[in-house]
């Protein structure tokens, strides 16, 4: 059977046991890798990975859309890329003077190879990247697990401190 190449993208400390663990900054001699992820393309190769982990990264990037391009790019066919991000209108969005983007759940949406099929222009097969959205889901905070899902949502939009973090998995379509 064959084994099934993980990543872990900007791995910080969570240094992870059978994984590719890449980072910035070489903080581990288990980091196999260091780059500078601003930068593109990057030093990886094509068709390589069937799992990309991405936990608390995005949000300190310039050009996340670049860099998801680039993980579609060094992704198999298939693969999944699981991402965790902060949910725009908490406080802990804001508390890292690093974050350069905030996100809400409308941003992977718009990832969604059926979301540009439904509601986009004629053309729009020519974009060259497309994900499958498989899982999208907010992340409470302990007060907004107080209240039912689907209200805590539709309050999230007018009340902050409700939901904590967005957690998204994408399947890769090539």
């Amino acid at each position: 059977m064959e084994e099934i190449k993980k990543l872990n993208f900007g791995c910080g400390h969570d240094i992870r046991e059978n994984f590719d663990n890449i980072d910035i900054v070489k903080r581990d001699k288990r980091i196999k890798k260091t780059f500078d992820f601003n930068k593109f393309p990057y030093p990886l190769k094509d068709n390589t990975y069937d799992y990309i982990l991405v936990s608390q990264v995005l949000e300190h990037l310039f050009e996340p859309n670049k860099v998801l391009m680039e993980l579609w790019r060094i992704s198999n066919p298939g693969a999944i890329i699981e991402i965790g991000v902060p949910y725009y209108s908490n406080k802990a969005s804001y508390s890292d003077m690093e974050h350069k983007i905030h996100f809400s759940s409308t941003a992977f949406e718009k990832l969604d190879k059926r979301f540009w099929e439904k509601n986009y222009f004629p053309g729009w097969e020519s974009e060259k990247y497309y994900f499958s959205v498989e899982l999208l889901e907010l992340k409470p905070t302990q007060f907004g697990r107080l209240m039912p899902k689907s209200l805590r949502e539709k309050l999230s939009l007018f009340i902050s401190g409700l939901i904590n973090g967005i957690h998204v998995k994408l399947k890769v379509l090539k």
